[in-house]
């Protein structure tokens, strides 16, 4: 029977440790002979070495994600040169660059991603590389230290044919995973672009779960999958990819098949054999099936932690409020208070870029009719005029990843305003020209901003600072406010996002 080589999956994460043994019996089931694990960050060696001590078709890559770039002293990177020479680890990974979360400064990534391309060449390990949203920085390293003793692979590959020719023109291997199998397609000519001797695969569990578990944990027992959707898009035989894919791996990872995993296969085979009879024997020998077990036992995956969950927060916000009324400025720069909610809807549909604002903002401005009834009186005048708007407006953040977003909104805000001229005439006065002092509208509105993430042991705080600006659409029905009515208010506010998950 061949067998295959999962050349990516994180099993030793805790989504792992209450079945790591069925994980892989299910693996050997499914013709997996050998599991590569890369440890991501230095607290994982320790679990990731282990794991391979009790498992000998466990092995171990050592290095540091981008993701933890910044948490790092440059003894850590001496630790994996250590962990490397005295032989704990088969490669140096998962390293490499992302854009996409920005956890670390680029220039951090940059530095720790090179040191360790150098460890590489120094141990004679080969480099498993993360690359997200990246591409162009990732290559030029990797051009500037491929000095020809560089080996690397680009693991869950997920570019442009473009960045691939020119991967494989400095002399890399490329993995793939599960996003081929998905129904979009956007890497089918990626796929069959790579030569025989330069294609790998993987599963990258417990993420990027192939079809047709999708919404479950992935495992190794899924790689099969991809090896299946690899073949018909190369159009060749499942055989050939399975031979292709394991040779490749052996090579790049320079691993020996060991006796007592090949011995634990050929149970395995003999076993089902015996038990299910020769003809399902053979057809396994022809196609890869995945283990037989309800994908509804599968246990539900925990979702990769989000780096600022804002779920729902609230808070408050100062504002400095302009209102233009045909010719004449009701109140300029009158300072304003209020409240401010704001949630992400579509949180359970991992669609975080889009949050609901709502707002509750009250500006009192005496400043315009003091001075005109004063001069003449002698008195002050009371009544101010009392501006407040309710506005439910839909923020849009291009990077809801990122620790500094930029959004607009777009929303509707309801105006409340009573004129301290009119309510004197009506109230003091009784000046039967003018019935009423409030007026009630609904207005367009919409913002431009920045909000600052701020992670604490409780959740997330914001400061946001934004221009809001709206237009009264409706009818005004006072004698005197008749003409277009326009708000110009500069915010600054600070939201706080508890951390519900940790509460519920």
């Amino acid at each position: 029977m061949h067998s295959l080589i999962d050349t990516h999956a994180h099993l030793y994460v805790g989504r792992f440790a209450d079945d790591i043994e069925q994980v892989l019996e299910r693996a050997t089931e499914a013709g997996v002979e050998a599991v590569v694990i890369p440890a991501t960050k230095p607290q994982e060696f320790a679990p990731a070495l282990a794991l391979a001590e009790r498992f000998p078709q466990i092995h171990v890559a050592v290095g540091v994600h981008p993701h933890h770039a910044a948490e790092i002293q440059d003894s850590d990177l001496d630790e994996v040169q250590r962990l490397l020479r005295q032989g704990s680890g088969i490669a140096v990974g998962e390293i490499g660059l992302d854009y996409y979360y920005d956890f670390a400064p680029k220039p951090r990534q940059h530095e720790v991603f090179r040191k360790q391309l150098q460890i590489a060449k120094s141990v004679g390990l080969p480099a498993v590389i993360h690359n997200r949203e990246s591409d162009e920085d990732v290559l030029r390293i990797l051009e500037e230290e491929q000095d020809g003793s560089l080996q690397f692979q680009l693991h869950c590959f997920s570019s442009g044919v473009g960045v691939l020719q020119r991967a494989l023109a400095l002399g890399g291997m490329i993995s793939f995973t599960g996003n081929i199998t998905f129904s979009k397609g956007a890497l089918d000519e990626a796929v069959r672009a790579v030569p025989d001797d330069r294609i790998m695969i993987e599963t990258d569990a417990p993420y990027m779960t192939p079809v047709p578990h999708r919404g479950k944990r992935n495992e190794p027992a899924f790689v099969g999958l991809v090896a299946q959707k690899m073949a018909e898009l190369r159009g060749t035989t499942l055989q050939e990819i399975m031979t292709t894919t394991t040779a490749n791996a052996k090579r790049f990872f320079q691993l020996m098949t060991l006796l007592i995993v090949a011995s634990a296969a050929a149970i395995a085979q003999q076993t089902t054999a015996v038990k299910h009879g020769a003809k399902q024997h053979a057809a396994a020998s022809a196609r890869i099936t995945p283990p037989a077990f309800p994908a509804d036992s599968l246990p539900t995956p925990e979702k990769p932690s989000e780096p600022y969950e804002k779920w729902f927060g609230f808070g408050g916000h100062f504002a400095s409020t302009t209102i233009i009324s045909g010719s004449l400025t009701d109140a300029n720069a009158v300072p304003g208070y209020g409240v401010w909610l704001s949630g992400t809807p579509l949180r359970s549909l991992d669609v975080h870029w889009l949050q609901l604002d709502l707002t509750y903002t009250q500006s009192r401005n005496t400043l315009l009719y003091d001075t005109i009834y004063t001069n003449t009186t002698g008195e002050e005048f009371a009544p101010p005029n009392d501006h407040q708007q309710i506005g439910f407006n839909f923020r849009f953040t291009g990077n809801p990843a990122s620790v500094v977003n930029l959004h607009a909104s777009l929303g509707m805000t309801y105006f409340r305003n009573s004129y301290g001229l009119e309510k004197w005439l009506v109230e003091e006065v009784r000046d039967t020209n003018y019935k009423a002092f409030v007026e009630t509208g609904w207005g367009l509105s919409g913002s431009f901003g920045v909000a600052i993430n701020i992670k604490t042991p409780y959740g997330i705080v914001a400061p946001t600072a934004e221009w809001y600006i709206s237009q009264i659409m409706s009818d005004r029905v006072l004698p005197r406010r008749t003409s277009e009515f326009f708000l110009s208010q500069p915010r600054l506010g600070l939201l706080i996002y508890p951390a519900w998950s940790k509460l519920f």
